[in-house]
């Protein structure tokens, strides 16, 4: 599988990510499979859903200059997060990846192409 970016969590574990391309891949997202060892970037948006995602997830709802507004974390499968006012990108992520733990509101995101 390409990867479209890479994160570093606050702890230091690095975390490849793919960029939803398209509404399909944006509806569809992590649902359908088993746990995943990557996060997804979601790109304009606002809100997500966890329908059909067999496992929790965590979000970080960032701005456009990707700066954290906040974040939630364990959200269980067949539910929907309300809108964030400011958000326009969401990352999530599995929840086993823990890739918000220590992750502070107003921190920027640094997604980079290459692990480093």
């Amino acid at each position: 599988m390409q990867y479209d970016f890479y994160y570093t969590s606050p702890s230091g574990r690095v975390i490849p990510v793919i960029a939803a391309k398209g509404f399909k891949h944006k509806f569809l997202g992590l649902t359908g499979y088993e746990k995943r060892d990557y996060g997804l970037l979601l790109e304009p948006c606002k809100f997500v859903h966890t329908f059909f995602i067999k496992y929790p997830v965590d979000i970080i709802y960032l701005d456009k200059n990707n700066k954290v507004i906040t974040t939630k974390r364990y959200i269980k499968p067949f539910r929907i997060s309300l809108p964030v006012p400011g958000a326009k990108k969401i990352l999530k992520f599995p929840s086993s990846l823990n890739a918000i733990a220590f992750l502070k509101e107003g921190t920027n995101i640094e997604l980079s192409k290459t692990i480093y």
